[in-house]
């Protein structure tokens, strides 16, 4: 089924965020001059159709003490499928993808202790027949916000309220400091917001907590740096995204910083860093475009790279989804 105007004006506002209110639904539907029975309605449709993943907590893994990092290695074919089998087995793997190149598994992978991630490696190396297993870790942060805009008179800077992570280092992150109850509160939000006229008031049930407890500690998560947002998570190809490309390139050290923001400035782009490098693979500064296909991306990918006279990089698109999931404790 095709989406209205009035659909993609609620799913472009609720990849902004959910209001920490006793009737969030309400609040969005006010704001959209729609009834809040429409509001859920339209959810629970597209949810069913597949335009939308999951509507909940996202949370960012640094600061709730964990450390991600990105992975990459060149497995044979015949091995290929067990290993992602094997890989996609553990938690603290959201992203698994096969990509056009020659490290053709590229995944996440979060942990809390350097004991626990050595063992999840060596695993995963076993399992691939003992490939080198290429390290990417984040040493500058230019941009980390997934907006996919589904209205195209909408301009996305102006309708996303939260900045651009310009020139933040990732692992300087101090964890926040969690209770109990706030690690019952991010379980309850790292599955599905109950639509319901009350969703919060239900977490609180669940919890024990009041209601008013659960919106303090939450903004509390909030300021600490743990709960990015409650919002939705779309899924990129129903959504009309179906070309994800992970543009790496090479640039000077000194000119990645400024570089860097401005590609992180691209709407299309997600994602962007600084990363660390090999000596068969220089790339340094790499983001992720999203495009209707893989021509639009390539144009972004290209006015980049002719406006920074950059000669080395190169394009991975994506051609399998392995995994792709929430962050979870």
């Amino acid at each position: 089924m095709d989406l209205d105007s009035n659909d993609r004006k609620l799913l472009n506002r609720l990849q902004i965020g959910l209001p920490l209110v006793r009737r969030p639904w309400n609040a969005i539907a006010e704001e959209l001059e729609l009834r809040q029975e429409d509001v859920l309605q339209r959810l629970e449709r597209m949810k069913k159709e597949g335009f939308i993943r999951r509507i909940g907590g996202v949370f960012n893994p640094a600061g709730l003490g964990f450390r991600g990092c990105l992975y990459a290695m060149a497995v044979r074919e015949e091995l290929f499928y067990q290993t992602a089998a094997v890989i996609n087995r553990y938690r603290g793997v959201t992203h698994n993808y096969r990509r056009r190149s020659r490290l053709n598994m590229w995944f996440t992978l979060t942990s809390r202790t350097e004991e626990e991630r050595g063992a999840i490696l060596e695993t995963i190396r076993e399992a691939a027949g003992g490939p080198l297993l290429y390290e990417f870790p984040s040493e500058q942060l230019f941009k980390l916000k997934v907006f996919l805009n589904m209205e195209e008179t909408a301009d996305a800077s102006a309708i996303t309220p939260s900045p651009n992570l310009n020139g933040v280092a990732t692992s300087k992150q101090e964890p926040c400091k969690i209770e109990i109850t706030d690690v019952q509160l991010i379980r309850e939000l790292q599955g599905d917001l109950p639509l319901s006229t009350e969703p919060y008031t239900e977490i609180a049930n669940k919890t024990g907590c009041s209601l008013e407890e659960v919106f303090l500690r939450l903004q509390a998560l909030q300021a600490g740096g743990a709960l990015k947002r409650i919002g939705a998570v779309l899924k990129h190809r129903e959504a009309g995204f179906s070309a994800n490309g992970l543009f790496i390139c090479v640039l000077p050290e000194e000119h990645i910083p400024e570089a860097g923001k401005r590609l992180a400035d691209y709407s299309e782009v997600s994602h962007c860093y600084k990363r660390r490098t090999h000596p068969d693979w220089p790339y340094n500064l790499y983001a992720m475009i999203h495009g209707p296909d893989e021509a639009s991306v390539r144009k972004v990918a290209e006015q980049f790279v002719r406006r920074e006279d950059i000669k080395d990089y190169d394009i991975l698109f994506s051609t399998e989804e392995l995994k792709k999931t929430s962050f979870s404790i």
